[in-house]
């Protein structure tokens, strides 16, 4: 019997959490899972797999086990199928659970605060993302290894802590506070172990050091750093959010509760050291608090709770219902609507596809594409992902897309190309086939060089490359619309980020070129156009480069 009931404990965690969070086993793909699908196709050598691995991606970000390798690996073995991952996350998280469970009846001697700690952490809305949205399986598999590393130190086993701790910073950049938490245990229960914490320190620096050195943080947009009086309204933001949709009041009570706690028990301690360490990578980012960055932090509320009942069990029991009566709710509402979003993303994806399938040499255009389904379903490139080409908007749409017109043009194709197209009209869960406008004679001002249906305004000089991509050495020419107005300007797109020479000339005019912007892959250029130009119906652009192949994405006049 003591058998049975040791399972149970272990096993009721993992039940509810399945039973909270079933809707995210069957939520489909959207938004940056399909950039992450993506990686597959630029992957065909031992080069590019490298690259792939342990380049910089996503806003700079260097994960090569959170990411990389796991989007890699599912896709490479399964394809487009979402289940895969949502398994390998559910099995992940229900290990993470297991692990909490074990490292709190080690503290407190009790199976029922650590079947509580479980319930709060499962509970809590920083979760409930992660485990519908495969894109953000780090979380997931960060608080893993952060868990995984001081189950290894509560046992003394430091050389498998080393491990877990290492992997971590493969999994996430926050896991480079492990070293504090672990720390932070040593001081509040096991003082000879600190000295063992510190070389810890020494690799997170390291790590810290190499990350900033190959992925320098942007200087501007939402990602930039910001360290200012505003940090302390994230922290107030990042507490709320973790209590779950309560009034203000309650937050307040609850917040009292947590403290007083913390002033009596070491325990309570630990569990806010939980909760801000892991946090602090996110501090500095005021304009981009995203409640799944609450995944890891949210220990430290479980732990809390934990906490809060080994001290005063009638109290804490009050606070931890007033927590689920708020979370519980709010959880369930977030991975409800993560499956309807990707449900409406897999009418639109799959309906593409059954018609690509029926007709392969065709151009779709889409009509009906909503502001929610253009970045949920169109902006990271699905239709690349499942392997159809030549999917764009439709040059005269019928509903407005709330995005700049410098990337709607990107995903829009010009009327030139147009006629030779079909159309269909999304109404939010199917496909019509519409009949197509009569589209004016144009040239078009975007010339898209990875798709060969713009082959007819790409001249000399470019060869194939690996993933339908067009290469440039010496020199190559395009064939491109001429600017309206004297403020239009011709932008180039290369897929490089090292500092390249590079020239233009438009009808053997030379044109001055300067960098306009530059991300992780890309750099683009900006030429300003001659004021002969206005006169000229289209413009046969040169460009003239090193010898080593370039690859290029675009050329736009806008």
């Amino acid at each position: 019997m003591p058998t049975v009931r040791a399972a149970l404990w272990r096993a009721l965690p993992v039940i509810l959490l399945l039973a909270l969070y079933w809707p995210g086993v069957t939520t489909w793909f959207y938004q940056d899972d399909f950039g992450w699908l993506n990686l597959r196709h630029d992957v065909h050598g031992t080069h590019d797999l490298a690259a792939a691995l342990f380049a910089p991606k996503a806003h700079g970000n260097m994960r090569p086990l959170g990411e990389n390798a796991y989007w890699l690996g599912i896709s490479t073995v399964f394809g487009a199928d979402p289940l895969p991952f949502h398994i390998a996350a559910f099995l992940t998280q229900a290990a993470s659970l297991l692990l909490l469970g074990a490292i709190v009846r080690r503290l407190t001697a009790s199976d029922l605060s650590a079947a509580i700690a479980q319930v709060v952490w499962i509970a809590n809305i920083g979760l409930a993302p992660a485990l519908g949205w495969s894109s953000i399986y780090n979380q997931i598999l960060s608080a893993f290894f952060f868990l995984l590393a001081f189950y290894f130190l509560l046992r003394r086993q430091l050389t498998a802590q080393w491990i877990a701790f290492l992997l971590g910073l493969g999994a996430l950049e926050i896991n480079v506070v492990y070293p504090a938490i672990a720390a932070a245990y040593a001081l509040l229960y096991d003082r000879p172990l600190f000295k063992k914490t510190l070389p810890m320190f020494a690799v997170s620096a390291l790590a810290v050091f190499a990350h900033f050195h190959f992925a320098p943080p942007p200087a501007a947009g939402v990602y930039a750093p910001r360290v200012d009086a505003r940090i302390f309204d994230t922290i107030w933001t990042y507490w709320r959010w973790s209590l779950g949709p309560m009034p203000l009041a309650l937050v307040i009570l609850l917040t009292a509760a947590a403290l007083l706690i913390a002033a009596r028990q070491r325990l309570a301690l630990l569990a806010l050291a939980w909760f801000a360490l892991p946090l602090l990578p996110y501090l500095p980012l005021p304009d981009h608090k995203m409640d799944y960055y609450l995944a890891v932090p949210a220990i430290g509320i479980a732990l809390l709770a934990a906490a809060g009942f080994q001290h005063a069990r009638i109290p804490a029991s009050v606070c931890i219902l007033l927590y689920l009566g708020a979370s519980l709710p709010a959880s369930y509402t977030i991975t409800r609507w993560q499956h309807a979003r990707g449900e409406r993303v897999e009418d639109l994806v799959l309906g593409v596809q059954e018609i690509h399938q029926s007709a392969p040499d065709k151009i779709i255009l889409l009509d009906g594409i909503d502001t929610d389904l253009f970045w949920s379903g169109v902006a990271d490139l699905p239709f690349r992902a499942l392997s159809i080409p030549r999917v764009y908007l439709s040059p005269a749409p019928a509903t407005r897309i709330d995005a700049a017109p410098e990337l709607l043009s990107k995903y829009t194709l010009p009327i030139a190309l147009a006629r030779n197209a079909v159309l269909y009209r999304f109404d939010g869960r199917q496909l019509h086939r519409s009949a197509l406008p009569n589209f004016p004679q144009d040239e078009p001002r975007f010339v898209n060089l990875a798709d060969d249906t713009f082959r007819d305004y790409i001249g000399a000089g470019w060869q194939l490359a690996p993933g339908g991509y067009r290469t440039m050495s010496g020199a190559a020419t395009v064939r491109i619309a001429a600017p309206r107005t004297a403020a239009d300007v011709l932008y180039i797109g290369v897929f490089e980020t090292r500092d390249v020479h590079l020239a233009a000339r438009a009808n053997g005019i030379e044109l001055p070129l300067t960098l306009a912007h530059r991300d992780n892959d890309l750099s683009e250029f900006r030429a300003t156009l001659p004021p002969a130009a206005l006169a000229w119906k289209q413009m046969e652009i040169t460009l003239t480069g090193p010898r080593v192949p370039l690859t290029f994405g675009y050329l736009e006049v806008r």
